[in-house]
């Protein structure tokens, strides 16, 4: 079966899950993790799972992050051997510019 024809609770992300990313969105202060690495502060749309949970990654907290939906993009496509067709670049004013 495929990840999309289960619920979100069957693959782990019901009431738990929802308590879980709230706690971690208050840790990292909603702001991508990736980015902020890098010297920006970008808002964070998604809790991701520094190892996946498919390589076998839990739900610990220290295996939990934040990131913003292009961070999180770059990343699931790279743990699945795929490369994005478009780039995100951010301008000098903090805004993401696309590129292709």
């Amino acid at each position: 079966m495929t990840w999309g024809a289960e619920s979100r609770h069957k693959r782990g992300y019901g009431t738990a899950w929802d308590k879980l990313r709230k706690q971690v969105m208050q840790r990292d202060c909603g702001i991508c993790q990736t980015c902020r690495k890098q010297g920006r502060a970008t808002i964070a749309q998604a809790v991701d799972h520094i190892i996946s949970k498919a390589k076998g990654g839990t739900d610990d907290l220290d295996n939990l992050q934040c990131l913003c939906n292009p961070c999180h993009d770059t990343k699931t496509q790279e743990e699945q051997g795929k490369t994005l067709r478009v780039k995100v670049e951010i301008s000098e004013d903090g805004w993401p510019v696309m590129k292709k």
